[in-house]
Protein backbone atom coordinates (compact mmCIF):
# COMPACT_ATOMS: atom_id res chain seq x y z
CA UNK A 1 0.00 0.00 0.00
CA UNK A 2 1.28 3.44 -0.90
CA UNK A 3 0.97 6.39 1.43
CA UNK A 4 1.35 9.95 0.21
CA UNK A 5 1.20 13.12 2.23
CA UNK A 6 -1.01 15.98 1.17
CA UNK A 7 1.94 18.18 0.20
CA UNK A 8 3.13 15.64 -2.35
CA UNK A 9 -0.40 14.97 -3.62
CA UNK A 10 -1.02 18.70 -4.06
CA UNK A 11 2.22 19.13 -6.00
CA UNK A 12 1.20 16.18 -8.17
CA UNK A 13 -2.48 17.00 -8.70
CA UNK A 14 -2.80 20.71 -7.99
CA UNK A 15 -5.17 22.16 -5.41
CA UNK A 16 -8.32 21.38 -7.41
CA UNK A 17 -7.22 17.83 -8.15
CA UNK A 18 -6.37 17.20 -4.50
CA UNK A 19 -9.73 18.61 -3.39
CA UNK A 20 -11.54 16.34 -5.86
CA UNK A 21 -9.52 13.31 -4.71
CA UNK A 22 -10.20 13.96 -1.03
CA UNK A 23 -13.89 14.57 -1.76
CA UNK A 24 -14.15 11.27 -3.63
CA UNK A 25 -11.93 9.00 -1.55
CA UNK A 26 -10.70 10.77 1.59
CA UNK A 27 -9.94 8.26 4.34
CA UNK A 28 -10.08 5.26 1.98
CA UNK A 29 -7.60 2.92 0.35
CA UNK A 30 -8.15 2.82 -3.40
CA UNK A 31 -6.65 0.72 -6.17
CA UNK A 32 -5.01 2.90 -8.80
CA UNK A 33 -5.06 1.52 -12.35
CA UNK A 34 -1.82 1.52 -14.32
CA UNK A 35 -3.38 3.75 -16.98
CA UNK A 36 -5.97 6.49 -17.04
CA UNK A 37 -8.92 6.74 -17.20
CA UNK A 38 -9.38 5.49 -13.66
CA UNK A 39 -12.47 3.61 -12.59
CA UNK A 40 -14.61 3.26 -9.51
CA UNK A 41 -14.85 6.22 -7.19
CA UNK A 42 -11.96 7.93 -8.98
CA UNK A 43 -13.62 8.04 -12.40
CA UNK A 44 -15.02 11.55 -11.80
CA UNK A 45 -11.64 13.13 -11.03
CA UNK A 46 -10.38 15.69 -13.53
CA UNK A 47 -8.55 13.97 -16.39
CA UNK A 48 -5.12 15.53 -15.61
CA UNK A 49 -5.44 14.27 -12.01
CA UNK A 50 -6.28 10.77 -13.23
CA UNK A 51 -3.22 10.70 -15.48
CA UNK A 52 -0.95 12.01 -12.69
CA UNK A 53 -2.25 9.39 -10.24
CA UNK A 54 -1.80 6.60 -12.78
CA UNK A 55 1.80 7.71 -13.50
CA UNK A 56 2.76 8.06 -9.85
CA UNK A 57 0.80 5.22 -8.21
CA UNK A 58 -0.41 2.98 -11.06
CA UNK A 59 -0.73 -0.68 -10.05
CA UNK A 60 -0.73 0.05 -6.32
CA UNK A 61 -3.22 0.69 -3.58
CA UNK A 62 -3.11 4.29 -2.36
CA UNK A 63 -4.36 5.47 1.01
CA UNK A 64 -5.98 8.87 0.47
CA UNK A 65 -5.79 11.08 3.58
CA UNK A 66 -9.02 12.65 4.83
CA UNK A 67 -7.47 16.11 5.13
CA UNK A 68 -9.78 17.10 7.96
CA UNK A 69 -7.26 19.69 9.05
CA UNK A 70 -7.20 21.53 5.76
CA UNK A 71 -10.98 21.42 5.40
CA UNK A 72 -11.31 22.78 8.92
CA UNK A 73 -8.75 25.49 8.23
CA UNK A 74 -10.63 26.51 5.08
CA UNK A 75 -13.91 26.66 7.01
CA UNK A 76 -12.29 28.73 9.78
CA UNK A 77 -10.84 31.11 7.20
CA UNK A 78 -14.30 31.49 5.65
CA UNK A 79 -15.79 32.27 9.07
CA UNK A 80 -13.16 34.95 9.71
CA UNK A 81 -13.65 36.39 6.22
CA UNK A 82 -17.41 36.57 6.74
CA UNK A 83 -16.93 38.35 10.04
CA UNK A 84 -14.39 40.75 8.53
CA UNK A 85 -16.90 41.48 5.75
CA UNK A 86 -19.37 42.65 8.40
CA UNK A 87 -21.61 39.59 8.72
CA UNK A 88 -23.22 39.13 12.13
CA UNK A 89 -22.01 36.28 14.34
CA UNK A 90 -25.52 34.81 14.51
CA UNK A 91 -25.76 34.73 10.71
CA UNK A 92 -22.31 33.18 10.39
CA UNK A 93 -23.22 30.46 12.87
CA UNK A 94 -26.42 29.67 11.02
CA UNK A 95 -24.70 29.62 7.61
CA UNK A 96 -21.90 27.27 8.72
CA UNK A 97 -24.06 25.10 10.99
CA UNK A 98 -22.07 25.90 14.14
CA UNK A 99 -22.89 27.64 17.39
CA UNK A 100 -22.31 31.33 18.03
CA UNK A 101 -19.92 30.36 20.79
CA UNK A 102 -17.85 28.35 18.29
CA UNK A 103 -17.76 31.34 15.93
CA UNK A 104 -16.29 33.38 18.78
CA UNK A 105 -13.78 30.60 19.45
CA UNK A 106 -12.70 30.69 15.81
CA UNK A 107 -12.43 34.46 15.89
CA UNK A 108 -10.27 34.24 19.00
CA UNK A 109 -12.55 36.49 21.01
CA UNK A 110 -14.35 35.77 24.22
CA UNK A 111 -18.04 35.17 23.66
CA UNK A 112 -20.27 37.81 25.15
CA UNK A 113 -22.06 36.45 28.16
CA UNK A 114 -25.79 36.50 28.57
CA UNK A 115 -27.15 38.34 31.61
CA UNK A 116 -26.92 36.11 34.66
CA UNK A 117 -24.17 33.93 33.20
CA UNK A 118 -21.36 32.81 35.47
CA UNK A 119 -18.49 35.23 35.91
CA UNK A 120 -15.05 34.58 34.48
CA UNK A 121 -13.68 34.05 38.01
CA UNK A 122 -16.30 31.39 38.74
CA UNK A 123 -15.53 29.65 35.45
CA UNK A 124 -11.80 29.70 36.19
CA UNK A 125 -12.40 28.25 39.66
CA UNK A 126 -14.66 25.55 38.22
CA UNK A 127 -11.93 24.58 35.76
CA UNK A 128 -9.43 24.18 38.62
CA UNK A 129 -11.63 21.58 40.31
CA UNK A 130 -10.79 18.95 37.72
Amino acid sequence: MAFADTTYLQSLLGADGLAALVQAAGGLSVDIAKRAPLNGILKDLPEPAQHALARAFGGTTLYVPKCDGSARAARYAAVVAAYDAGERVQDIARRFGITERWVYQILGRPATRAPGAASADACAYQGQLF
